[in-house]
């Protein structure tokens, strides 16, 4: 289920042909993307990512952090982080990521005492594997993605600019 999940989030980055350049140049920019799914056991599992996507260059950039923890006891947790970065196409209104790359993988914390950093490493995906989704449009400013053949959705809105 975590791998399915790891999938479909790297999915995000994904979008675009030299054919749809115009029509998905919305996709450019900085993406906040959160997903929630539950586990076995009743335990949560909640996906917050931060990505950076480039139509021009067809590849993305993210930043995920992966929280599992216990409906029972929502206090107490296990954290890891992930850098990666991968290529992207689309088909239609699928899209399609490819020859994924780990830059960076953290254990931030493991109060349930689930991880070693070997699992760690088990969050990402090797660049042989290809991913599909789903994307709906809601706006210029927010999408969902449907994993493709799972259901998983993940929910993404443009990253707010700061002010200087």
């Amino acid at each position: 289920m975590l791998y399915r999940v790891l999938i479909i989030l790297l999915l995000l980055f994904k979008c675009t042909t030299a054919n749809a350049f115009e029509d998905y140049n919305f996709l450019n920019g900085e993406w906040t993307c959160k997903m929630k799914s539950v586990l076995e056991n009743d335990a949560i599992l909640e996906v917050d990512s931060h990505i950076t996507t480039s139509i021009k260059n067809l590849n993305s950039y993210a930043k995920s952090f992966f929280k599992i923890y216990f409906k029972q006891n929502p206090d107490l947790a296990s954290i890891i982080s992930v850098e990666s970065s991968e290529k992207m196409d689309f088909e239609g209104d699928i899209m399609i990521s490819f020859d994924s790359k780990t830059h960076k993988t953290d254990l931030i914390k493991d109060e349930l005492n689930i991880f070693s950093p070997e699992s760690v490493k088990s969050f990402t995906r090797g660049p042989s594997v290809t991913v599909k989704s789903k994307i709906q449009k809601i706006d210029d400013e927010t999408i969902t993605l449907i994993g493709i053949p799972a259901k998983d959705v993940i929910n993404c809105f443009k990253a707010q600019k700061s002010a200087v």
